[in-house]
């Protein structure tokens, strides 16, 4: 499979850049995929974790052994709150989803006219070459390059951005953005606001989007110049989730760990360090002397503001001709260290004590500097949301007892984490932009048992063992048979997703290797299990397809 996505905590760079769909082979200390997840821990390590009695008392590990192991699963645990309580990330989480969804209707023209063929994209190919068009196929593989071309742009601007420019479905970067906010805001709309009576309404600023193209407005026309960040999202990910795992040993070993013993550990290279050296440099410092030094901790605020866009998806769109600069995480990114280096160098060591009152200060004035809206608005309003807007209350009544209703099942579950983040940041910012300065008691950021709380209730819902297979994370008070059966409707529905990416866009008959997901199972049982959840996705049968190439 040709899956792009996974977040590697690994001695190897280019690790964090493979595809690989559960990684089951991947020689590294664990991983966290952006398309099946799940966070994953190297079996050894599992079984150091596992040890402790099921839960490591994060404040006083017993052994180093045990806080470096559980370092690795803070690090996977980190990419797990990237993805599901960041706007960007869960922007992002929504791609895979958004497919299968936003293009029900036109996928069941295409199989009306034309019947059960694969790939789509090689139909398009045999309807050109015939001279013949179809509407409904055009608008579902423009809406599967749309936002495969965000994801690209987004993730990996450096590397991924001429063949972006060159692709032939390719229209413009301020196009693929407008499609994949509207895309996300389509599927939360569709799960807790249908009529748009609290969400801002993608249609708002859809003149505004074609005016922005009329007059060649750079970055929104056929044709214009791409202009790219140093740094992409991948970057900003592992940097946060590195040094946020640097600074829970250096907690652990009670500041005792200088820079050199994490270089020595291969802990410090490639894009691991890109963002902190990029911060650095756009910022106009030296490397800091201590790992709790201020500038650590503003690199760390600055990745979080980074992460936190809003306009267009849950507040109103403010300025059209900023889409591109406000949404994509590189460019707030690269903008955020200007402004805090023309701040000055008192502001630059603002972070001094990791509290929540130099968190609110700091992030809303870069925000505001930025002319965008702070990390702080955007939980204020997803709460407000989620406190008065009838369908929303019911999600967090779901979210509570993860008994969810059927319908946009995995939408569900991510936007309720998703929410659950939001009101808990607004009670502790410090627990999610500086983690491992508050699961040490050498700093005492945040009250123990407060630390306690939140970990558990953020902590991954699926997670893997030491056989690799993925299992739900079992939690206090709530019921096994539940759990499982959560993990149970959440994959059958990202079995479906994965099965209409091959129909669109992947060459030869389906794919059944879900290996990655359980060893439990036959062959023969994965494929109907995978077959039965398409069909009734579909109502069509996987064998009946014809492969057209």
């Amino acid at each position: 499979m040709n899956l792009d996505g996974v977040f590697v905590e690994s001695d190897d760079e280019n690790a964090a850049l493979a595809s690989a769909h559960g990684n089951r082979n991947l020689e590294a200390n664990g991983s966290y995929n952006t398309l099946d997840f799940v966070v994953r821990l190297r079996p050894d390590l599992h079984r150091i974790l596992e040890a402790q009695g099921g839960e490591v008392s994060m404040r006083e590990c017993e052994s180093w052994e045990v806080a470096q192991a559980f370092s690795t699963y803070l690090h996977e645990t980190i990419h797990w709150w990237q993805h599901v309580g960041t706007s960007a990330g869960l922007m992002l989480s929504f791609l895979q989803p958004a497919h299968a969804h936003m293009n029900r209707k036109w996928l069941d023209e295409v199989l009306a006219t034309h019947g059960p063929v694969k790939p789509l994209l090689g139909l398009a190919e045999k309807l050109l070459d015939a001279e013949q068009q179809d509407g409904a196929l055009n608008v579902v593989l423009n809406n599967w390059h749309d936002l495969d071309f965000f994801r690209r742009l987004v993730i990996n601007p450096v590397g991924l951005a001429n063949s972006v420019a060159s692709h032939p479905y390719f229209s413009s970067v301020g196009h693929s953005y407008r499609m994949a906010i509207g895309a996300a805001s389509w599927l939360i709309a569709a799960t807790v606001d249908p009529n748009y009576e609290a969400l801002p309404h993608p249609r708002d600023w859809e003149a505004d989007m074609g005016m922005l193209r009329t007059n060649e407005a750079e970055g929104f026309y056929p044709g214009s110049p791409i202009e790219i960040p140093p740094l992409g999202l991948l970057e900003i990910l592992e940097g946060q989730a590195r040094f946020s795992q640097i600074q829970y040993l250096y907690g652990a070993s009670g500041g005792g760990l200088s820079w050199d013993n994490f270089r020595r550990r291969g802990m410090l290279s490639g894009v691991y360090v890109r963002a902190f050296e990029t911060f650095l440099e756009f910022t106009e410092e030296e490397w800091p002397p201590t790992v709790d030094d201020p500038l650590v901790g503003l690199f760390l605020l600055v990745c979080d503001v980074a992460l936190s866009p809003s306009e267009g998806l849950f507040l109103p769109m403010t300025d059209p001709s900023s889409l591109i600069w406000s949404t994509d995480p590189g460019w707030r990114f690269i903008f955020l260290c200007r402004l805090a280096k023309d701040e000055g160098k008192a502001f630059k060591d603002s972070i001094r004590t990791y509290s929540a009152e130099e968190y609110w200060e700091v992030s809303q004035r870069l925000s505001d500097r930025l002319l965008s809206p702070s990390p702080r608005q955007l939980a204020e309003a997803v709460t407000r949301f989620a406190d008065t807007h009838p369908a929303w209350i019911q999600l967090m009544e779901e979210d509570m007892t993860f008994e969810y209703r059927e319908g946009n099942f995995p939408i569900r579950v991510l936007l309720g984490r998703f929410t659950r983040v939001q009101r808990d940041k607004l009670k502790a910012p410090q627990f999610f932009c500086w983690p491992g300065m508050c699961l040490t008691s050498f700093r005492q950021a945040l009250d123990s048992e407060t630390v306690h709380f939140l970990f558990r209730e953020h902590q991954a819902l699926f997670l893997d063992r030491a056989d690799r297979d993925v299992y739900p994370r079992l939690m206090p008070g709530k019921d096994e048979k539940t759990l499982q059966r959560l993990l149970d409707d959440f994959y059958i529905w990202v079995s479906m997703y994965e099965m209409t990416r091959q129909w669109l866009v992947e060459d030869g008959p389906f794919d059944y290797d879900y290996g990655w997901l359980t060893s439990k199972f036959s062959n023969a049982e994965i494929k109907g299990w995978a077959d039965s959840a398409f069909k009734v996705g579909t109502g069509v049968h996987p064998d009946a397809f014809s492969i057209l190439r």
